[in-house]
């Protein structure tokens, strides 16, 4: 069982004690026992909890203790030399010592901190959704805090009591999902000095990464990939449309104030090619346009003042889809974790004059609040 998991026992089981301390004001023999035996379980999980708090700080000094190794070790001149030769397939022989430090368990090499600089460069260039959310580096499952119910406070009269409320909190867990895949290259480009290798693979590793990781952080459902905002978001009380096909200006703006104030400021619509030349039609009644073809400071067109971002990933509009998402995307975190591995395979494309470069990451991604995005969506 999990410490999230022990945590949230041990507050059913404290709320369970308040309420059978509330209702018995006189106790006999059955409600003590009865009394006792909670007090017992409530200990029980207090115990577990610090056992299993002692168990996670161990895990995460020696994960830390490894990491540090490798890291150090991936990144010196010698190494980054050898993955170098590595890659372009020269001989390895003087450099295997070096080598080593950096295999991981499916075979390939860690690849250098520099290289993998140049890669998330390049793919957060290509990544409309990398653009505009929150992402970490982590060596390790990550538990990221988050808000719940605010306290409530009211007016005293001056010799009034204070009313007591709860502020609560939770957590999501960031955790790992695997990707990956092979990159054919031919034997000729390889032996092309012109051609600067390091960067063509850079963009071809990005371009890969880019391609399973979009449509996952759009709409992944959480099963072997992340969770997509798309997913996450639902429609507030006045965000889906009369229509099944189409949207209104006004509905538009009811979409837009079913987010709340304090995620307006900072959010984003997103939307498909299909949903935004849709809207771009849309008038008032005066006959202008309602979509602003003005750009943002980043180039981007924007939609009553907000800054749009295309995601073909996303649904069109149609019966019961949700084909408009607006969000403030600080709070879709991505988390990249641990290490990028590449490895060579010489033979197994050779009689096509081929080599293969296979290579994984893992990375996980989904909305922290899910209050900071709102969906809108066509009547089913």
């Amino acid at each position: 069982m999990t410490l999230e998991q022990l945590m949230a026992l041990r507050a059913e089981k404290l709320s369970e004690m308040k309420a059978f301390n509330e209702a018995h004001a006189e106790m006999g023999e059955a409600e003590t026992v009865s009394y006792t035996k909670m007090e017992a379980e409530f200990e029980k999980l207090n115990r577990d909890i610090k056992i299993a708090k002692t168990e996670n700080k161990l895990a995460d000094e020696v994960d830390e203790v490894v990491v540090a190794k490798v890291d150090s070790a991936v990144n010196q001149i010698e190494y980054v030399s050898a993955f170098d030769n590595y890659l372009a397939g020269k001989d390895l022989t003087e450099a295997r010592n070096a080598m080593t430090v950096g295999t991981d368990a499916d075979g390939g090499y860690i690849v250098p901190e520099s290289y993998q600089k140049t890669v998330v460069m390049k793919l957060n260039d290509m990544s409309a959704t990398r653009g505009i959310s929150t992402v970490i580096g982590t060596d390790s499952t990550r538990n990221i805090p988050t808000e719940g119910d605010a306290p409530t406070f009211a007016w005293i009269d001056e010799s009034g009591s204070y009313g007591e409320t709860k502020s609560t909190f939770g957590t999501k867990q960031l955790g790992a999902y695997k990707l990956g895949g092979i990159i054919k290259v031919s034997e000729e480009l390889l032996q092309d000095n012109m051609i600067n290798f390091d960067s063509y693979m850079a963009g071809q590793i990005a371009r890969g990464i880019d391609k399973a990781e979009a449509p996952a952080f759009a709409t992944g459902n959480g099963t072997g990939k992340p969770t997509g905002y798309a997913v996450t978001a639902t429609a507030g009380t006045n965000s889906t449309t009369a229509s099944s096909t189409a949207v209104t200006a006004d509905e538009l703006i009811d979409i837009f104030y079913d987010l709340k104030k304090e995620y307006r400021k900072n959010a984003t619509w997103r939307m498909t090619d299909k949903t935004e030349k849709a809207i771009r039609k849309l008038k008032n009644t005066d006959g202008d346009y309602i979509y602003d073809a003005s750009l943002d400071s980043v180039g981007r067109p924007s939609l009553l003042g907000r800054p749009i971002e295309i995601d073909n990933y996303m649904d069109d509009m149609g019966a019961g889809k949700k084909f408009i998402v607006i969000g403030d995307f600080s709070y879709f975190q991505i988390a990249d974790r641990g290490a990028m591995s590449i490895q060579r395979l010489n033979e197994l494309y050779a009689g096509t004059g081929m080599v293969g470069f296979k290579v994984h990451k893992r990375v996980d991604a989904k909305v922290i609040i899910p209050e900071a995005f709102n969906a809108g969506a066509n009547k089913a």
